[in-house]
């Protein structure tokens, strides 16, 4: 239940609206009367506009609304406390937005706590035996002497047990918790090519299509000491929740290298967030659901044209709420800024936002994380975000991650992608199989930057 913030309401000789301070945010409240069980409008101590002692009130507060069963309903969004949490108004209604559930039930409304320090609960560990029938599937297809793209479930053969195993896995990301990591393979055994043969022959189970390029996450260091303007995805910078906008309903990456330090990488369950929304802060919800101005780049330098587009953050198929979200598209990024006749955002899409993101992390929990782990995550229900991390000086303590995106349309589990969210991935994966650029890392850092962002992987994205 939220917590309630009574003031004295609308009446004769008072005011209809206050200034309501809470912590460093303040916030304008147009107070609606909520009538008491006599019918006389609740009568409660007025927040004065100056800086509350939150913890000195609260309880008192609290208790005034609940015996005189009367609160405020704020005309906008919820205020927020100066320790960063929200203080939920009370709505006489939660009312979620057009279509959409009122709450979400499933293994995929989960909160962090359920996962802490508890791998055993999400990994699944390959056997010796998978591992050597893995690597007959990597010589298999290298004999047969075709290109990387055409890389499949029949030229990628795995025994009927391993097969199940890896549906399972499709179960899971569609039907069950959102994510998974398989683990069990060391890519020190491996060359380059037989890493990139074995990623795509083992994605090539789980999903029925995969986008036309695997991305090498690393940080640029030699780019950026020629000047180049590097995206956060090339750099050993903190990334705050998002999914992988347009880019298909299941994300992959496979870890190479861990790293001295940092990179941890964190996952959040967007249906419990949509849940804890809808209890404290519907509103938040409805305006996501609204068209927001998104802005995506199409060059590597920044310096060219973009995209533009008006589409929702967050839409339904069949009751199942889905995301599509990076906050760098739609308020910018220090390093990316919106185009200079972007409109501004208005502060309840701002409040919206941070709302969406507090929710995210109060719900989320670190990944158990180790070198060769493939993990599958549910790129439409599952939020994501990454520490910041530190390289040391051998190639061993560079952090390297291999990623690839994935569309399922395999059986009636996938997910279809809500026509509302207005999806942009039609160019990744409508692409002739001969000409995917599924490329080592050798092969990747023999092109230019430009080619290799706009052309051969990197997302044309900030996140």
């Amino acid at each position: 239940m939220p917590t309630l913030i009574p003031l004295r309401t609308s009446g004769p000789g008072r005011p209809s609206a206050s200034r309501l301070l809470l912590g460093s945010v303040s916030h304008t409240a147009r107070i609606r009367p909520i009538f008491a069980a006599n019918g006389n409008t609740a009568e409660g101590p007025f927040l004065s506009p100056f800086r509350l002692n939150w913890h000195a009130r609260q309880r008192s507060l609290h208790a005034w609304a609940i015996q005189n069963k009367g609160a405020i309903e704020l005309d906008g969004l919820d205020a927020r406390r100066g320790d960063g949490r929200t203080v939920p108004c009370v709505q006489s209604q939660a009312t979620p937005p057009k279509g959409f559930p009122s709450r979400l039930e499933g293994p995929m409304s989960w909160t962090g706590n359920q996962y802490k320090g508890k791998p055993e609960l999400y990994v699944s560990r390959l056997r010796q035996d998978d591992v050597e029938h893995i690597e007959n599937a990597v010589l298999h297809f290298q004999a047969l002497g075709i290109p990387r793209g055409l890389l499949s479930p029949d030229t990628f053969p795995l025994p009927d047990h391993l097969r199940r195993h890896l549906r399972s896995i499709r179960h899971e990301i569609n039907s069950g918790r959102g994510f998974h990591v398989l683990r069990g393979l060391r890519p020190s055994d491996y060359t380059e090519e037989e890493i990139i043969v074995l990623y795509a022959g083992l994605t090539s189970h789980v999903a029925s299509h995969r986008a036309a390029c695997i991305d090498h996450i690393r940080y640029e260091k030699t780019d950026e000491r020629l000047g180049a303007h590097l995206r956060p995805t090339e750099l050993p910078v903190s990334m705050g929740f998002h999914t992988d906008a347009d880019a298909g309903s299941i994300l992959s990456m496979f870890t190479q290298n861990m790293g001295a330090s940092g990179g941890d990488q964190h996952l959040s369950s967007f249906w419990r967030v949509y849940n804890t929304l809808m209890e404290e802060q519907p509103r938040v919800l409805t305006r996501l659901a609204e068209r927001w101005y998104w802005e995506k780049p199409s060059v590597a330098d920044g310096a060219g044209t973009s995209t533009t587009m008006h589409r929702p953050i967050v839409a339904q198929v069949d009751g199942k709420a889905q995301i599509n979200f990076g906050r760098s598209f739609v308020a910018g990024h220090p390093r990316y800024p919106l185009r200079a006749d972007a409109p501004p955002l208005r502060r309840s899409q701002l409040l919206a936002l941070d709302s969406l993101l507090a929710a995210a992390r109060r719900h989320s929990f670190r990944l158990d994380q180790q070198v060769g782990d493939m993990l599958f995550v549910n790129n439409l229900s599952i939020m994501h975000g990454r520490d910041a991390f530190s390289d040391g000086t051998d190639d061993e303590s560079q952090r390297h991650v291999l990623r690839l995106w994935l569309l399922d349309r395999g059986d009636d589990t996938s997910w279809p992608i809500a026509e509302a969210l207005d999806y942009r991935h039609s160019p990744l994966y409508d692409v002739d199989p001969t000409v995917q650029k599924l490329m080592t890392l050798t092969e990747w850092r023999s092109l230019e930057r430009t080619l290799r962002v706009t052309v051969a992987g990197t997302s044309r994205s900030h996140d």
